[in-house]
């Protein structure tokens, strides 16, 4: 059995029934998410929820995409050199195909990217669907950033593949304490429940934004710069689909990265501790995505000695809700505001449809709720992958 895990805008054109919860895939890959894509022609994303491979296809008919998914799932994975006998045994158990909801938000992240890349090279530079694919599997995106950094050679090494044999990014340093409940009355939500020699409260502010955007959260001195960036990510609702830097005084702080080509190379976030670079008072830059280009400034407002009911970390206070990932940066989030709030508007219904078919839901620029800091902690921690 196949469970194909569709956005809701997929789902109401595939009008299927839902598979219920007893429902798992039994291929080797496991679930593969699935969106609509309303382009010229219309197509459908497919992410498989463990290499994160992307399959592009033809949407229409939609009415027998189901049927045709484990087709065009096979033509992909021959592609990658996948041998044969796999191929032909993952063929065998996608005979039933069940539709399902979403509930990977680390999946929907990388889906959201594919969609906005593979637009724009879809459209620029007329790829067929089946080259995209390829394409965009060699995109390095930070769920595996840790791993082999990129969906062809997670592939691979998923199959143990020779062809796997590169130089991995280097693994994150992760807490690994289950998200629990702040202590009661205090509207303090926590994700992880460790408890350090100091505490520091800092405000992180998204850059460019009117009325602003902004996160209270309470950190571990002894946090690395990388469990801050991950805290950020939680406490904001980013999606931790593309890369990010810390930017202290003149010191840039991040993953090394060995290909990379132009100036000195980032300092190790991961062997950085927060109290050995910030005090009270202290103000640095926090970016995240190069291409949409998120910038964050954070202020260390206190630090605190840590007491025994004292639970890090915790997102305590903010305003407003962040935007959508890929949605064009400070200026192109102003310009989407303004189409959502006009119903006129010739874009308005594409751009709703995108939105809801990600969030599940409407947006709701005004909205911030803190209780979600710690479903959205436990779901980026989940996509880090045990080696």
């Amino acid at each position: 059995m196949l469970i194909v895990r569709g956005t809701k805008k997929l789902r109401n054109r595939v009008k299927a029934p839902l598979a219920d919860g007893s429902h798992a895939s039994t291929t080797v890959l496991g679930d593969w998410f699935a969106t609509a894509l309303f382009w010229k022609p219309q197509a459908a994303l497919l992410v498989n929820e463990r290499t994160f491979v992307p399959v592009f296809m033809p949407l229409a008919p939609a009415a027998t995409l189901l049927d045709r998914a484990p087709d065009a799932i096979a033509a992909v994975l021959r592609r990658h050199g996948v041998d044969e006998k796999f191929i032909a045994d993952e063929l065998e158990a996608m005979r039933d195909v069940r539709l399902a909801p979403t509930n990977n938000r680390s999946v929907l992240g990388v889906m959201n990217g594919f969609e906005f890349h593979g637009k724009i090279r879809f459209a620029t530079r007329s790829m067929d669907l089946e080259n995209l694919s390829m394409e965009l599997a060699q995109t390095p995106i930070d769920p595996l950033r840790g791993r082999t950094g990129s969906p062809d050679r997670e592939l691979a090494a998923f199959l143990g593949d020779d062809r796997s044999n590169v130089i991995p990014f280097p693994t994150s340093a992760r807490a690994t304490t289950a998200p629990t409940d702040g202590p009661a009355g205090t509207g303090a939500h926590t994700g992880g429940g460790r408890r350090g020699g100091s505490v520091y409260q800092l405000k992180v502010t998204l850059l460019h934004t009117k009325p602003p955007v902004w996160r209270r959260v309470l950190v571990d001195g002894s946090a690395t710069l990388d469990q801050v960036h991950e805290v950020i990510q939680a406490a904001f609702g980013w999606w931790n689909y593309h890369l990010h830097e810390f930017e202290v005084g003149r010191a840039r702080y991040g993953v090394p990265d060995p290909d990379e080509d132009f100036g000195p190379p980032a300092r190790d976030e991961r062997r950085t501790r927060l109290d050995k670079v910030a005090k009270v008072g202290s103000s640095f830059r926090y970016t995240y995505d190069f291409g949409d280009y998120w910038e964050h400034q954070i202020k260390v407002e206190k630090v605190l000695e840590e007491s025994g009911d004292t639970l890090v970390p915790a997102c305590i206070d903010g305003r407003r809700a962040c935007p959508p990932e890929d949605c064009g940066g400070p200026w192109g989030y102003i310009d989407l505001l303004a189409i959502l709030a006009d119903p006129t508007h010739p874009d308005h219904a594409e751009r709703v449809a995108w939105i809801e078919g990600m969030r599940a839901g409407p947006f709701q620029p005004d909205a911030f709720d803190p209780s979600e800091f710690d479903d959205n902690l436990h779901s980026l921690r989940l996509a880090v992958f045990d080696d």
